[in-house]
């Protein structure tokens, strides 16, 4: 059971330490990572640099964001290090198959999303927390290592909020599995150019579903928290 002083304390946190007064900070890092990403490999293949090289330079990016991340909460992101390995395992891929024809950058893309897909499935047996947990602890609060902190205290206190973490991960290991296969099926039927445009609608379609569906299952677990701690209170 839990006691009457966690659920205070933990609400009290939570009020002190909410994700909109960490927004500008996290957009910030965001951007830094992901379009820090995207503006070094534009940068690297300006000058006449190879894919290979440019995927690999644009990896400094999600370091970066992790150690701003540290530098503000002296707690290394579980989100930064996902992201860092989504990107390195990209330039990994684009070691292996690239120089050849076109269409296998595409499917490179389909690999790096269904190994995304397995890493949130994985990260359900294989790590102490579920991969997204590490993601609502860095987005769903002001990202300092109190309001960090009361994500790891609700772990422990909330049953309800083990449970949502762990299939909010299950389905977004589904979604980018499907988004993967569906993916490389147009590949494998259409030409390059139109394969290109749906390789880039196909991930913004995904990401909308899966946001959609996690907030439902979020609210559900409010509702489910609420209750709990209203139980203990009459108890």
């Amino acid at each position: 059971m839990v006691e009457q002083a966690d659920h205070e304390g933990i609400a009290r946190a939570l009020r002190e330490h909410p994700a909109k007064k960490g927004v500008a900070f996290n957009i910030a890092v965001t951007l830094l990572e992901v379009g820090g990403t995207i503006g070094l490999f534009h940068l690297v293949k300006g000058v006449g640099e190879s894919d290979v090289a440019a995927y690999l330079i644009g990896c400094i990016a999600p370091v970066l964001g992790a150690l701003v991340v540290w530098a503000r909460s002296r707690k290394f992101s579980g989100a930064s290090a996902a992201m860092f390995a989504f990107v390195a395992l990209s330039a990994a891929i684009a070691i292996v198959v690239g120089g050849t024809d076109p269409k296998v950058l595409l499917y490179k893309d389909c690999a790096t999303t269904a190994l995304v897909g397995l890493v949130f499935g994985l990260s359900c047996v294989l790590m102490p927390r579920p991969l997204v947990f590490y993601f609502a602890q860095r987005y769903g609060t002001d990202g300092t290592r109190e309001g960090m902190s009361t994500f790891e205290k609700m772990w422990v206190a909330y049953p309800a909020f083990r449970h949502g973490m762990y299939l909010i991960s299950i389905l977004w290991a589904v979604i980018y599995l499907l988004q993967a296969g569906g993916t490389a099926v147009i590949i494998a039927s259409a030409n390059f150019s139109t394969a290109y445009t749906w390789n880039q609608i196909l991930p913004i379609v995904a990401f909308v579903v899966a946001i959609g569906l996690t907030v439902i299952i979020s609210r559900h677990g409010q509702r489910a928290g609420r209750q709990a701690a209203a139980a203990d209170d009459d108890r």
